[in-house]
């Protein structure tokens, strides 16, 4: 396996991206489900905000090639 392959995104700015879509997309599954354009804004703000935070926490180094990892490497 090459060594640009090591990591898989495992990191915390990834880790933080990606449990915030997750939830995101949590909350406007029930936004469909009870037919709730409030829940849906909010799943808009919550994608949006794991999106930034992601790109912040890479930019400061927590990303796969930043200093800090999830894995601890």
């Amino acid at each position: 396996m090459s060594a640009e392959h090591d990591h898989h995104g495992n990191s915390v700015a990834a880790w933080v991206c990606n449990l915030l879509l997750v939830a995101a997309f949590g909350v406007g599954s029930l936004a469909v489900v009870f037919l709730s354009v409030p829940m849906a804004v909010a799943a808009g703000i919550i994608g949006v905000v794991g999106l930034i935070a992601g790109k912040v926490l890479a930019a400061r180094g927590y990303g796969v090639a930043g200093r800090s990892t999830a894995a601890g490497h």
